[in-house]
């Protein structure tokens, strides 16, 4: 009898025994060795996967805050609201002006992720936020990343604080271009920036989108 190694079909390894014929020498050869090595690395990856892997989330607080900010730029008021603490949603005025300018940001298509998050103890968070929407698409031009805070207690939001989230350039850029071409029009669809904007000035940027790209183009 000599000892053998044998390949369960999950991977896991088992000892168990099996007969030679008499005199030969125990031994293995270069395809099951092969096959036995390939094996312990596999069962040896999978025992550091299972240790390195987290078993919950790298930050609760970071998950919130980026689900708000997805909510806030895609459209969702009421997802975005669901995620700030009751006493900080907003009512009357303020809320049809909120309501305006998510819908604002929804259709220029903008767009948010978080990174490089730091805790500020007690109940502060601080992240770089990339920013863009389709007037940055269509110059292709990268994001604009603009440093902000978000006060979070019980996985709600208490507070962001930050600069109003643009690229500051090309709404200039725009604004300069529609009082150039329509001025009149451009005044009655937007509101002085930086500010909450209504969703007639996101309509009037899509109805010129081309047209000012091609213009930026020519004096650049």
């Amino acid at each position: 009898m000599v000892n053998t190694i044998l390949v369960e079909p999950d991977g896991l390894v088992s000892t168990g025994s099996a007969s030679s014929a008499k005199g030969d020498p125990p031994s293995i050869g270069l395809g099951q060795g092969l096959l036995l090595l390939a094996s312990a690395l596999f069962v040896g990856y999978s025992l550091i996967q299972l240790v390195e892997r987290p078993s919950v989330p790298e930050s609760s607080h970071d998950l919130v805050i980026q689900a708000h900010l997805d909510a806030w730029y895609g459209g969702d008021l009421e997802t975005a609201d669901s995620l700030r603490s009751p006493e900080r949603v907003r009512t009357g005025p303020s809320e049809r002006r909120a309501r305006g300018e998510v819908e604002y940001q929804a259709m220029l298509q903008a767009r948010v992720e978080l990174f490089d998050c730091g805790a500020l103890p007690p109940e502060t968070v601080r992240c770089d936020v990339a920013y863009s929407n389709l007037l940055n698409e269509v110059v292709g031009k990268e994001p604009v990343v603009h440093a902000m805070q978000f006060g979070i207690r019980d996985g709600l939001l208490l507070f962001v604080s930050g600069p109003y989230l643009e690229d500051e350039d090309l709404t200039a850029s725009f604004r300069d271009y529609a009082i150039q071409m329509f001025p009149d029009a451009y005044q009655d669809a937007c509101v002085e920036e930086p500010n909450l904007q209504p969703p007639s000035c996101a309509a009037l940027k899509l109805s010129h989108l081309s047209d000012w790209a091609a213009w930026l183009g020519h004096w650049e």
